[in-house]
């Protein structure tokens, strides 16, 4: 480590370097690539002439099956130049991403035509040929690295390798292994090239201890906080090169044994360990976990959990931090949290309900021990690491277009429409399209393997390797497949409009709604209907018909899902979440009863529609957000927007504390939360370049705002600043 007399200061300021690094490489973002309506990943633009194109293996001039990925894997990684900087505590460092570059997303050869007319009705994410949003058990690695992984392949390619399929499983498992062991190998050059050349004796001292990790790593299992951090960070850049793979579990628990030992010998004081930190939080935006209980139901924060936020504290960059709520949480630690979500208003941490979220996949039948284990696994998902295959954030059906199918056929065949016959209409239509989604699912676990196999997960799970199987072809121990619902506020308003302007108060007629929905509540006639129907009670509105329908329709949704049938022997969980895709679903869908235009966004996530919830009334939202939770396991997230000036009222924090711990008590999953100064965010909007550094919670993850597309930035603010 560097001299005593000056660690602390520079520590700072390699930190600082760091973040406007950081900030440099996102304006690079935007001018070479532009707008971004995702996470950052923390990739690197890659560097100028940089044209690797893959080889591909089919007719089709796509790349498809085990050997084709390994090969293009391989060659996508030694394409990328090694990248040191000398003020970091880690490299590893990727450029692009291996599935972005697939042609088609499935292989043609396994068709799949039978259900794609109610896949194209339904304008359903169907989850065939998807990946990423699992969770590998880095542990794994941890005990043997790299050079033990690819000895268990062989290992076991021996004991299983008889056929052709399974003998390019493991000769394929084994290319992207040695391809990542020479990728450590080729930035270990650049560490020495570089080391020779630098004269400042602090960067020199920091590249050695580089150098000596990397060396170690490259084959052998970590042994300090350094090489578990620098493990660690390949592991990141490998999967996101990859599928961008992009869960990292429980850090706290994960680094905690190589900080005591390192502590308890002298080899580091804490501010070592937070530059060590500093550089894995760089290194990429996984979604890392912090506190909550252990599988007894002992809380887990320990010291090395406050300093994973001291480094994030000090890097304030975007990041996806999650701090699990339970009873036995460090209080302490929980106000940190908030605090420091104040402090930067940059959307971390999140906060996650583990009573809820432990009690929902126990429905399931799981015991109360693996239930906490599961972690947070992206925007809006758990998993047990290395044993639960969820194909989450993949598959989403969109409750809008739900809606519209069964109104327009309904408003088609029956001169006599009724309230009751909408609904069993929509339930039947709704039931049609779970029922696809069961049916594609299998579809994908029998076949996926052909397509876009798991090389780097089956790694980092407990069967694929075993048994020679890829982690889609049923090799690990448990299938959980999440299914979201997006759109549930228009479906609830355009039912809740509906019931109130047609049946109860008959101020409007089933024929006169469905022509102006037809002509986009054009003219004098389609003015009135919408206005009516957009003052008709709204989902979000404490005791309202909205209310009441969302509830419904999630009660619904969830009894439909939980009750999939499937022929592998699936268990389907439910969840509320659009993910980024609220303007996507919304040009889906025409002009709908609730007074929304044709082609208009569909509500964010679990939240009532912009505008619903009068300024202020978090209670309500809190409320209405807690009551259409589906209860198994995976999120109804509640994205919540503050002002900053909340906290600065004494006792502010505290109010902000207790109102997470209500609405989590209240049955809620997550929570995701923005603190925005409207005319920032609107002038932020206008002039972006201005704002180089401000990040928001876009949805389950945080993004620059001005590497969001003029589109989605506007979706954004109008959110925030109708909340």
């Amino acid at each position: 480590m560097i001299r005593e007399d000056s660690k602390s200061t520079r520590y700072r300021d390699w930190t600082d370097r760091l973040r406007r690094d950081k900030i440099a490489e996102t304006r690079k973002k935007m001018a070479v690539n532009g707008a971004m309506d995702e996470d950052d990943y923390h990739s690197l633009v890659a560097p100028e002439g940089f044209d690797w194109k893959p080889t591909p293996n089919h007719a089709n001039g796509d790349f498809h099956g085990y050997m084709a990925w390994a090969v293009n894997y391989r060659s996508l990684t030694e394409a990328f130049p090694p990248v040191v900087v000398p003020y970091n505590a880690v490299v590893g460092n990727y450029f692009k991403i291996l599935q972005r570059y697939r042609k088609l997303r499935w292989n043609p050869d396994y068709p799949f035509d039978e259900h794609v007319p109610l896949i194209e009705k339904y304008a359903i994410d169907h989850g065939i040929g998807q990946v990423h949003h699992f969770c590998g058990d880095i542990r794994i690695g941890f005990e043997l690295g790299w050079q033990g992984l690819l000895d268990k392949v062989h290992r076991y390619e021996a004991l299983h390798g008889a056929d052709d399929e399974t003998r390019s499983f493991y000769q394929a498992e084994a290319i992207v292994v040695e391809a990542i062991i020479a990728w450590i190998r080729r930035t270990s050059g650049e560490i020495r090239r570089q080391l020779a050349l630098e004269t400042d004796p602090d960067l020199r001292a920091n590249l050695a201890a580089m150098l000596e990790a990397n060396d170690h790593i490259a084959t052998l299992p970590p042994r300090t906080l350094r090489e578990a951090c620098q493990f660690m960070a390949w592991y990141n850049v490998a999967g996101r090169a990859y599928n961008r793979e992009g869960c990292g579990g429980q850090l706290d628990m994960l680094l905690r044994p190589y900080y005591e030992r390192d502590r308890a010998a002298g080899l580091i004081d804490d501010e070592d360990a937070v530059f060590l930190l500093t550089g894995l939080l760089m290194s990429d935006t996984k979604y890392y976990q912090l506190g909550g209980p252990d599988a007894g139901g002992q809380d887990i924060t320990n010291r090395l959990s406050w300093l994973i936020l001291e480094a994030a504290d000090r890097l304030n960059v975007s990041a996806n931090l999650t701090i699990r709520v339970h009873d036995g949480l460090d209080r302490a630690f929980f106000r940190r949290g908030v605090a420091l979500l104040f402090k930067h208003k940059n959307g971390w941490p999140r906060f996650s309900g583990d009573e809820s979220l432990v009690s929902g996949f126990m429905r399931n039948g799981f015991s109360a021990e693996l239930a906490r284990q599961r972690i947070a696994v992206g925007c809006n998902w758990m998993a047990i690491p290395g044993v639960e295959y969820c194909l989450n954030d993949s598959i989403k059906i969109n409750l809008a277009r739900i809606f519209m199918v069964a109104f327009d056929e309904l408003l088609d065949k029956d001169p006599d429409p009724t309230l009751d016959k909408l609904w069993d209409n929509f339930a039947y239509h709704l039931g049609q399209a779970i029922e696809v989604v069961c049916k594609t699912t299998d579809f994908h676990l029998r076949t996926n393997r052909y397509n876009s196999p798991e090389l780097f997960l089956n790694l980092f799970c407990h069967g694929p390797i075993e048994k020679g199987r890829d982690a889609s072809a049923k090799s690990l121990d448990y299938y959980t497949i999440g299914i979201d619902a997006s759109g549930i506020a228009v479906a609830a308003d355009s039912f809740a409009a509906l019931d109130q302007r047609v049946v109860r108060e008959r101020r409007l007629t089933w024929q006169g709604v469905a022509g102006a929905l037809r002509s986009n509540y054009a003219g004098p006639d389609g003015a009135m209907i919408r206005a009516f129907l957009l003052s008709a009670p709204k989902y979000g509105q404490r005791d309202s018909l909205g209310q009441q329908w969302a509830v419904k329709i999630s009660r619904l949704f969830t009894h439909l899902t939980v009750n999939g049938v499937s022929e592998e022997g699936i268990q389907f969980i439910p969840g509320l979440f659009s993910w980024s895709r609220t303007i996507a679903y919304g040009k889906q869908v025409g002009a709908t009863p609730d007074g929304r235009l044709a082609f208009a966004p569909i509500n964010h996530g679990a939240n009532p529609m912009p505008g619903s919830v009068k300024n202020g009334e978090l209670t309500t939202l809190s409320e209405a957000i807690a009551s259409v939770q589906c209860g198994r396991g995976n999120t109804a997230p509640f994205q919540l927007e503050l002002d900053p000036g909340i906290t600065a009222a004494e006792g502010g924090i505290e109010r902000v504390m207790a109102l997470l711990e209500t609405h989590l008590k209240r049955g809620g999953t997550l929570i995701n939360i923005n603190i925005v100064d409207a005319e920032q965010i609107r002038a932020a909007h206008r002039e972006p370049e201005r704002f180089p550094d401000l990040v928001v919670r876009v949805t389950g993850f945080t993004a620059y705002f001005m590497t969001l597309s003029p589109e989605f930035r506007q979706l954004v603010v109008d959110r925030l600043i109708t909340s």
